[in-house]
């Protein structure tokens, strides 16, 4: 294997061209001749320049955010704890993550996967709607917190069931995806409603009529009058205190209403939003009317009116605003589902498309590998010796010619590429994949660079023998030679042409018999000194006793 700070083989035959202009030079250049400077900072992008600056500061600065210095290996314990942090860590973000081994192309899947996902927020959501439930005022109803414990379970034991059951279905799942925001809508509803209901209504009138009324009728001691008057006080402030943290809490349970909206737009289903939408705003107009102020309790549309309008009328403010506001909640909710589909049904269509260069990509690569193969066995007249003797020429000629030891390995590995490297063009393994992951690109990628280097010395090869041919069959015609001397001219490929040309002199061919050395040393003085550059050929020739000896003497060892 060559290193990474190596020259990449397949760099060495690349066909030299033209360098042409980058489309962003001609660009800049464009924009400078229409008096437009590119570089010209505009006030809005000092101020941004000036944050990006200040946030890199206060990210080197701010206290925690450095990175320490690893003085000394840390020790098991605390290897295990990070490794432990770790897997939990992720076991968690798994449990919460709505593309973890999805298929997007699948709508059963996606939405299997998205109601998994909902499933696992709902029962943080539970948690906290049960805590609501219980502790949310100071006198709770435990028959009421049995019944929505029971009520809990009976519908999360069914959306499981609903969610796994086999086979699983599209229709299973939208069911469960509905049964799922229909109910933790109307538990947050119903947390909502029991808070109210059951939260202390402070009437300051009627507390002091029972609690000092009756007292200071009973008492003629006016120090027992001023010291009843004092305890009642209390009590009233007591009173007082208990309704304002009940209904504290009744608006943090208002909020849950919002939470499960939230939940809702996980599901990423505009159309499911869109109708869900219309109900809660009814319900929740409902709701300010018969709970957060009882409205039905005033007689009479005049009285209505004067309440509303007259007499109260921040309380007809505090309602519109409170529907504004849900109506904008809502339509941010919404954009962002839409946004969201849009994006997926783009990632759909793009996958598609990948999905079907895929079959292209496989069927064209697996073709020109088979061609390859079969191209090799059938025009390659070289056995393993022969080509590792030719390697091996080909890697001396590059030493003397005082090439760095890094590029004669290189031509070395070039020389027997096609020998060696041929059998890793197999992609059997993936042909019967109807998706190919990142990791099967790669591996493939990687096989055809291979391919393609392949390729190159094969027609390197074949040059040598079609040059060697037509010299001796004196089939030369016009424009051969330099049509010839096109094919991979750079030094390299000289160097293993000139190892592959003596090989192939040296040895029989149906157009030819073997020769000796001399002859050899003469043709490629005479015949194809054209084909090469005329230091390379000298180089040779000055060491042409030494390479003569190693090619007799030569035996391949594995």
């Amino acid at each position: 294997m060559m290193g990474r700070n190596q020259k990449n083989i397949d760099d060495f035959f690349k066909r030299q061209t033209p360098k042409e202009e980058p489309e962003e030079l001609k660009k800049y250049i464009d924009e400078l001749k229409k008096g437009i400077d590119p570089n010209k900072q505009t006030f809005t992008d000092k101020i941004a320049v000036f944050f990006k600056d200040l946030s890199e500061k206060v990210r080197i600065y701010y206290p925690g955010t450095k990175k320490k210095e690893v003085s000394s290996k840390p020790s098991t314990f605390r290897r295990k704890l990070t490794i432990i942090y770790k897997k939990l860590w992720k076991r968690l973000s798994d449990k919460f993550n709505f593309e973890a081994g999805v298929d997007i192309l699948d709508d059963t899947s996606v939405l299997y996967r998205r109601n998994i996902v909902n499933k696992n927020i709902l029962m943080l959501a539970n948690i906290v709607l049960f805590i609501f439930t219980i502790i949310g005022n100071q006198d709770p109803n435990y028959v009421i917190i049995a019944g929505f414990a029971i009520v809990m379970f009976a519908i999360n034991t069914s959306l499981k069931k609903i969610i796994h059951e086999e086979p699983r279905t599209l229709l299973k799942q939208q069911l469960a995806m509905y049964i799922g925001s229909v109910y933790i809508l109307v538990a947050s509803f119903g947390v909502y409603i029991k808070l109210v209901w059951s939260a202390t209504d402070l009437k300051v009138t009627e507390v002091l009529n029972s609690l000092v009324g009756g007292v200071i009728q009973n008492i003629s001691n006016p120090d027992l009058i001023e010291t009843a008057v004092s305890v009642s006080e209390i009590e009233v402030i007591n009173r007082a205190f208990y309704a304002a943290t009940d209904a504290s809490i009744a608006q943090a349970g208002y909020i849950l209403i919002y939470f499960a909206l939230v939940v809702i737009a996980l599901y990423q289903d505009a159309t499911l939003l869109r109708i869900l939408s219309k109900w809660v705003i009814v319900f929740m107009t409902v709701l300010h009317i018969f709970i957060l102020y009882p409205l039905h309790e005033i007689d009479g549309i005049t009285n209505l009116y004067n309440f509303l309008a007259v007499d109260n009328y921040n309380v007809t403010i505090d309602i519109i605003l409170r529907t504004i506001l849900l109506i904008v909640f809502f339509v941010a909710l919404y954009s962002s589902v839409s946004i969201g589909e849009m994006m997926n049904s783009k990632r759909k269509v793009e996958l598609i498309k990948r999905r079907e260069l895929e079959i292209d990509f496989k069927a064209v690569v697996g073709d020109v590998f088979d061609v390859i193969g079969v191209f090799n066995s059938n025009t390659i007249n070289q056995n393993i010796e022969e080509v590792h003797r030719l390697a091996e020429l080909a890697s001396r000629l590059a030493s003397v010619l005082g090439l760095s030891s890094n590029v004669c390995t290189e031509i070395y590995d070039y020389s027997v590429i096609h020998i060696e490297k041929v059998q890793n063009l197999s992609i059997l393994e993936y042909e019967g994949k109807e998706a190919l992951n990142e990791k099967d690109y790669q591996v493939i990628r990687e096989k055809t660079i291979l391919g393609s280097v392949i390729i190159k010395r094969l027609q390197l090869n074949q040059k040598s023998e079609d040059i060697i041919r037509a010299h001796f069959e004196k089939t030369i015609e016009p424009g051969f030679t330099e049509r010839m001397k096109r094919v991979q001219r750079s030094q390299e490929g000289q160097v293993i042409l000139m190892a592959e040309m003596y090989d192939i002199l040296r040895q029989n061919r149906n157009y030819k018999n073997k020769l000796k050395h001399t002859r050899v040393i003469d043709l490629l003085q005479l015949e194809f000194k054209e084909y090469f550059e005329p230091y390379i050929l000298d180089r040779f020739i000055k060491y042409e006793s030494e390479f003569e000896s190693f090619y007799d003497k030569y035996k391949y060892t594995s």
